[in-house]
């Protein structure tokens, strides 16, 4: 029998058996579960759907075709149970202050947000996806009492199911006139709602389709359950809207009845107890490590310290806030620049696909609002925050191909996301900071087409020095001719597409996001003797500094970023504990990054200035005193440009740098970075220079 041709009051006895009788163990679930919610502020009643259709299939049926009746059925059964269970407090509400929640994987019809169509209207649904979008808490009235405002008639007016809004009558019974009416606030009962959406997930998406997506309807007490970036189930009956474009029809809108957080994890990754075993079996085989480097993109020959650089960044370091309340991030963040055809995109890919939680984006197409967030008006005039790529991927990896393609003013939104790993937004009254505790790994072309290693890295690649600074590991990736390995490579490439021979013998993506989340979890401590060889490297390197040169080998920075990829090494390899052979591992890739980043190709010295200014320290204090020079000749001709010649003849009067045609060349290098420029041929002024103002 269909839910029509069956009362209602036979389904709420059903759910009254199904209430009182069923039992988990030895214990009555959800008579226990009613006794309980006198005591709680929500009166909320959780009930698991696989339950019910375990104690009464056909009841779980009806329940997920007729949900608006049946749940009011459901709430009755509830009541009459208290009454039982608990007579004293359940004369203190009525039914309706009783919220019933259906929580399980399986509810009612669990369907994929594609597959929503008008089949599905009225019914019980679950669908799981990103939530992007969430608004401010707004409240509507559930039981209103209005008054007239002539005669002072009142009357009340409830509505019938979640998601109705009340009507303002129009009619006055006692006059039998047309009236106007007004709300009666102390003695309406409201409720909060809240308007979100939810989307698909990146992994989900068919190939060439943009991503679904659908507005849910939040009540109290489910409103504030979770947040934008988050994975969730919500449980809820389909309905439709009225489109804004009358010529689209009708919208869907999901009324919930439950909404659950899954974290930020990947949802499908799941680690079992024989899994964990497994892993722990795998930590105590020497060539664990070698194996899982070589199941890192099988696809792609070489480039054995760049994939594990990937892969330390996706495992990370914990985040430690210290008592004072700084946190120190242990997030690597991992730049790749090379010429093309060098598989900087597979890369990152790659890295982006076995994350648990990995978005790919790229910057040709990505704005600010994109990456952070952004502040959106709903149509009815409320304001709601839309989380962009980096927030989405708290807790995960955000992958950003061709960062040096974005707008520089969109570029400086990922500063604060890289080091405070917080995404601070102020905007149309929203002030609010959001969680990016994302690893960014990024991927940049040399702006020269190929990269010039006869010029410094920040000349070779079009991104400012201070983004540079951020990322604490930096791999050049070259495509320098070479007989022996291009032999080598083109013999992989034939390999890995007939006869797939690379493939054998590795790990699959399935086992390797497993062991990621298997390592993210480990906690490690640092042994002495790790500690010690990555302090002594410290100061060997600070001992390399020259006052003359005026070079900076190495910084706490730079130290800081030791420590995270020790810790990050420690647990790729299933330690617990950061062991010497971790400290090499850091020590290596700082080394590597150094000398290819932060060389000063003049006298082959190491030098951090040249990634924090773009020049060494040498070059920049040369630069700071031309400038300088510049500033003070235009104060003494009161604002005018000034002539090059004199720029250079005063320099070499009032400085230790007597050669012009270095000085000329700092001339144009400042003309360049925008901080000189040329009002008139061969003059010069300071860019914002301020005239004193004339005294009388």
């Amino acid at each position: 029998m269909t839910p029509d041709e069956i009362s209602l009051e036979d389904y709420e006895k059903r759910f009254f058996q199904f209430i009182t009788n069923f039992k988990s163990g030895n214990i009555y679930k959800y008579r226990e579960r009613v006794k309980s919610l006198p005591d709680q502020h929500e009166k909320i009643l959780y009930i698991d759907f696989d339950d019910l259709v375990f104690y009464d299939g056909d009841l779980a049926l009806a329940l997920s075709e007729n949900p608006k009746n049946l749940i009011k059925a459901l709430k009755y059964a509830v009541y009459e149970t208290l009454k039982i269970e608990r007579p004293l407090e359940a004369e203190e509400f009525t039914p309706d202050d009783i919220y019933i929640a259906l929580r399980g994987e399986n509810i009612g019809h669990a369907i994929k947000l594609r597959e929503i169509s008008s089949k599905y209207i009225g019914k019980l649904i679950s669908i799981q996806g990103l939530l992007v979008k969430l608004s401010q808490l707004y409240t509507k009235p559930v039981k209103a009492v209005f008054k007239c405002s002539y005669c002072g008639y009142v009357t009340e007016v409830s509505r019938s199911n979640p998601g109705e809004s009340i009507k303002k009558p129009t009619w006055c019974e006692r006059e039998n006139k047309r009236r106007e009416f007004v709300l009666v606030k102390e003695e309406t009962k409201f409720i909060d709602i809240q308007f979100a959406r939810i989307q698909e997930r990146p992994d989900e998406l068919p190939p060439g389709q943009i991503p679904r997506f659908i507005d849910i309807y939040i009540e109290s007490p489910m409103t504030e359950k979770a947040y934008p970036g988050e994975y969730v189930r919500i449980v809820g009956i389909l309905d439709i809207k009225l489109s804004p474009s009358k010529e689209r029809g009708y919208e869907f809108i999901l009324i919930t009845n439950n909404i659950e957080s899954l974290g930020k994890e990947d949802i499908k990754v799941t680690l079992t107890r024989k899994d964990e075993e497994l892993l722990k079996k795998y930590s105590k085989d020497p060539g664990f490590y070698t194996k899982v480097l070589r199941s890192f993109a099988p696809s792609i020959y070489g480039y054995e310290e760049v994939k594990e650089a990937l892969l330390l960044a996706i495992i990370g370091a914990d985040d430690r806030i210290l008592p004072d309340g700084t946190r120190i991030r242990g997030k690597i963040h991992v730049l790749l620049v090379g010429d093309p055809g060098v598989a900087k995109s597979q890369l990152l890919k790659y890295a982006a696909m076995i994350a648990p939680k990995g978005l790919y984006t790229s910057g040709r197409g990505s704005t600010a609002a994109g990456l952070t967030a952004a502040v959106l008006r709903d149509p009815g005039g409320g304001m709601s925050l839309e989380a962009g790529a980096v927030v989405l991927a708290d807790m995960g990896v955000c992958a950003i191909d061709e960062i040096d393609k974005m707008r520089s003013e969109d570029r400086v939104a990922l500063h604060e996301a890289m080091e405070q790993l917080t995404v601070s937004i102020s905007k149309g009254g929203i002030i609010a900071t959001l969680n990016a505790r994302t690893t960014i790994l990024a991927a940049a072309n040399p702006k020269h087409g190929r990269y010039n290693p006869d010029l410094w890295f920040n000349d070779n690649v079009n991104l400012p020095s201070t983004l540079i600074s951020r990322f604490d590991i930096i791999h050049v990736m070259r495509d320098v001719p070479d007989i022996e390995r291009d032999e080598k490579l083109i013999r992989h490439m034939v390999d890995a597409r007939i006869k797939e021979a690379v493939y054998e013998d590795i790990f699959d993506v399935a086992f390797l996001r497993k062991y990621i989340i298997y390592a993210r979890k480990l906690k490690v401590t640092f042994e002495e003797e790790a500690i010690n060889r990555l302090m002594e490297f410290y100061k060997q390197m600070r001992a390399k500094y020259s006052s003359e040169r005026e070079n900076i080998p190495i910084t706490p920075r730079q130290f800081e970023a030791f420590l995270r990829i020790a810790e990050a090494s420690a647990k790729a390899h299933l330690r617990r504990i950061v062991t010497l052979e971790d400290a090499e591992v850091a020590i290596r890739q700082i080394t590597k990054f150094l000398y290819e980043v932060a060389r000063d190709i003049e006298t082959g010295e190491i030098d951090v200035t040249i990634i924090s200014t773009g020049v060494p320290g040498r070059k920049a204090s040369r630069v700071e005193t031309v400038k300088r020079i510049i500033e003070k000749i235009q104060r003494e001709k009161k604002g005018e440009a000034v002539p090059k010649d004199e720029i250079i003849e005063r320099v070499i009067r009032d400085t230790n740098l007597k050669d012009p045609d270095v000085i000329e060349e700092i001339i144009d290098r400042l003309e360049r970075e925008g901080v000189i420029y040329q009002p008139a041929p061969y003059k010069y002024s300071l860019v914002g220079f301020k005239r004193e103002e004339r005294k009388w």
